[in-house]
């Protein structure tokens, strides 16, 4: 499941990673992004379902896996958020949060200095994952991505 998918730009890699069996979807909040994500032809690889993020009308461990491109640290409700994606994720299920700067940059693009109270830095974002049912087991701060990688604890 792609979180916030917008335009449905990740959709043709997730569809690769997930193989034949597998099954993508793109959720996002916002009619207009989904209708864009379809007008690119997203739906060749995957589905496209319009939800809000913190209550999805998904069944308890329906997904696999969590691809979440710069949603995380744009919600209201950060903590409700990853309560919600380990509640709709499989045991040892994987929820991967990405994005292609990391955050000195985005922090220096933005004119500011780095916070060290970023829910994103490590240490804060190892525990709001555990609070949530959720286990960090890779992060990656680099000047040119971010990459968190959890497991559901189940």
């Amino acid at each position: 499941m792609d979180l916030g998918c917008g335009t449905g730009r990740a959709m043709p890699a997730l569809r690769a990673q997930v193989g034949p069996r597998g099954h993508v979807l793109g959720v996002d909040l916002t009619p207009a992004m989904l209708a864009a994500a379809a007008r690119h032809g997203r739906t060749r690889h995957g589905d496209l379902l319009a939800a809000d993020c913190t209550r999805l009308p998904l069944a308890r461990a329906s997904v696999d896996g969590i691809f979440s491109a710069g949603l995380l640290d744009h919600l209201p409700d950060p903590a409700a958020a990853l309560r919600e994606w380990a509640r709709v994720t499989a045991a040892d299920g994987v929820l991967l949060l990405f994005h292609p700067s990391g955050r000195a940059e985005r922090a220096a693009r933005h004119g500011r200095p780095l916070d060290p109270d970023d829910l994103l830095a490590e240490g804060n974002l190892c525990g709001a994952l555990e609070t949530a049912g959720w286990h960090l087991d890779a992060y990656e701060d680099a000047p040119g991505h971010f990459l968190a990688r959890a497991v559901a604890r189940g």
